[in-house]
């Protein structure tokens, strides 16, 4: 006896879920609908139309050309950009520090064994806003430009901030990112066909160098048939300040420190934690062959303790990009202190600013969560 496709259990569950998406996006409708005839009865414009205005603030540290001229537009964007650049910055500086506190923490060794142990409880006990305002307080405590702590001949450290080289052509860094960016996709695309080709599947050379020469490689391709001109500005003390390169502010340095220390000590827990659950044999196992306990780690047991990382650390990730709003505390313009700050107290428009903050973070998240996924997906045990 056949049964109607219309009583099928996946047929009910598409029905139930079309139900549901319905019901939540008539709910939107009535509120958007609601929300607009109240503006309208007190006499306040909705929609985005004030994006095209002038802005008339200023912002001390932005990647794009800006001025208090420019639109509120021009200025999401900027903060959109110092948001996505701290968070960036934090989650490289994060895993580095957080990996190799890990592995400290399952170290034989007794001493880096406690160092570790009592870094990651202070780090992780302390609120993220107190490690904000420490770090902040410490910039503003370095030396005077003229007193400008040298860092190996190319940079300088100082209560302005970390200067360091930049383009004469501050719009090319953008495009060779972005270049970059397309270089690791393609090169991690042609790895993964040549390893599918291969008699034993899934197996052969590894990932990483593809993506590296990827990441390299397409953007000289692309320099070298344009007709832009490289040059990089080393910075040069003149006056009360620095005159080339670019300067990664106070608020911004306090901000990456705090989001990278805070955030290491919870990677720090997920790589001890994974690490301890890869089973004892292993570790047996290759005493046995002669291999060392360093060989041991990095290239038996780390390998293996990956996959269990990876939904954790994207957590971590997660909460690093919605902790750079905290930027707002010691000043730094990012996203919530531009949009969701200064352009909403100065054009009244609560409702679309915090929509556009609330989507942009959205997008961030997804983005974030969609590429660990794939990783880990890239990375996980075939049982076929």
């Amino acid at each position: 006896m056949r049964t109607s496709p219309l009583t099928s259990v996946r047929w009910s569950s598409v029905l139930q879920q079309a139900l549901v998406l319905a019901l939540v996006a008539a709910l939107f409708y009535w509120l958007i609908q609601n929300a607009s005839a109240n503006l309208s009865a007190l006499g306040i414009a909705s929609g985005f139309d004030f994006l095209d205005q002038r802005a008339g603030y200023a912002i001390s540290f932005s990647l794009i050309d800006y001025t208090p001229d420019d639109t509120y537009l021009r200025a999401y964007w900027v903060g959109l950009l110092n948001t996505l650049l701290v968070s960036v910055l934090s989650i490289a500086l994060a895993t580095l520090l957080g990996v190799i506190l890990g592995v400290l923490r399952v170290s034989d060794n007794w001493l880096l064994n406690r160092m570790s142990y009592l870094a990651v409880e202070f780090l992780r006990n302390v609120p993220l806003i107190v490690h904000l305002i420490w770090w902040y307080g410490l910039m503003l405590a370095m030396p005077r430009v003229r007193d400008a702590i040298d860092v190996f001949g190319v940079g300088f450290l100082s209560n302005r901030g970390l200067t360091v080289p930049w383009a004469s052509q501050g719009g090319l860094v953008g495009w060779a990112l972005l270049w970059s960016l397309l270089g690791i996709i393609l090169g991690g695309w042609l790895m993964s066909r040549y390893r599918t080709r291969l008699p034993w599947k899934g197996f052969g050379p590894p990932l990483w160098p593809a993506l590296l020469v990827g990441a390299v490689l397409l953007p000289l391709l692309v320099y070298a048939v344009s007709d832009a001109q490289w040059q990089w500005e080393l910075p040069e003390a003149k006056g009360f300040g620095f005159r080339g390169g670019i300067t990664l502010t106070p608020e911004l340095m306090a901000l990456w420190m705090a989001l990278s220390f805070y955030s290491a000590s919870y990677i720090a827990e997920i790589v001890r934690g994974a690490i301890q659950s890869v089973p004892r044999g292993q570790y047996e196992a290759s005493r046995a062959l002669g291999f060392s306990e360093t060989r041991t780690m990095f290239q038996l047991i780390v390998p293996q303790a990956i996959y269990p990382m990876i939904p954790q650390v994207t957590s971590t990730y997660l909460n690093i990009i919605k902790n750079s709003s905290l930027g707002v505390v010691v000043g730094y313009m990012e996203l919530v202190s531009a949009t969701g700050g200064t352009t909403l107290n100065q054009t009244g428009q609560a409702i679309e600013c915090i929509a556009l903050v609330m989507a942009t973070y959205c997008v961030f998240s997804l983005v974030t969560s969609l590429l660990m996924n794939f990783y880990n997906h890239r990375i996980g045990l075939r049982t076929h």
